[in-house]
């Protein structure tokens, strides 16, 4: 059995966990949810021991094949997180996602591996480790810049570094979960976050 995960909606649309396909599909099999959005050219075959006896019992033969759902929304369920958010957690690979993976001094695209971070205005001076100070740099000019401050270095900074705030508040714990992933495509219409970062 695949191990996608399948994003799951409240009986409001609202984005409020995300699940195993596993865990999908038997929503779906008891009728408990509904797919909304399936992964395209995925289909599970499965006996008993994946599906409920009872659709099992529907089939015409000991097996049957769904496709994977992507996106569920549950019939019945109108619970709501607790805790919204508007910005994206700060993180290694959020502060990338922002900068398009591109270095702010020199424009290089660097690898979600290769690059550093660069304080604009240097720890040794104050300098904090926020979405507000902290850049995507490629070695070199990190090197380049160290403890200087932007205007004794040479080169401008393409962009100002800034907060990303996401289009909609979205709930906290799956903010932090999908921080820094490309949401599938089938999610895009039911969250908010990643598909633009907005200043």
């Amino acid at each position: 059995m695949t191990s996608l995960q399948t994003l799951v909606l409240n009986s409001w649309s609202t984005p409020v966990s995300l699940v195993s396909s596993r865990r999908a599909i038997v929503l779906v099999a008891s009728e408990k949810a509904v797919a909304m959005a399936n992964y395209e050219n995925t289909l599970v075959r499965s006996s008993n021991t994946v599906i409920t006896d009872k659709l099992v019992a529907k089939s015409t033969s000991n097996w049957i094949s769904m496709p994977i759902p992507s996106v569920i929304r549950c019939i019945h369920s109108e619970y709501i997180p607790k805790k919204y958010v508007k910005v994206l957690p700060f993180s290694r690979q959020n502060v990338y996602i922002r900068d398009a993976g591109c270095c702010m001094y020199c424009g290089k695209k660097v690898s979600l591996s290769g690059f550093t971070f660069d304080h604009v205005i240097p720890r040794s001076r104050g300098g904090k480790s926020c979405w507000e100070n902290i850049v995507v740099s490629c070695i070199r000019c990190n090197g380049q810049k160290g403890h200087k401050s932007i205007s004794d270095y040479k080169r401008a900074l393409i962009r100002q570094p800034f907060a990303p705030k996401l289009d909609k508040a979205a709930p906290a714990h799956l903010v932090s979960r999908l921080a820094g992933e490309i949401p599938h495509e089938t999610w895009v219409d039911y969250i908010y976050w990643n598909v633009v970062l907005q200043e």
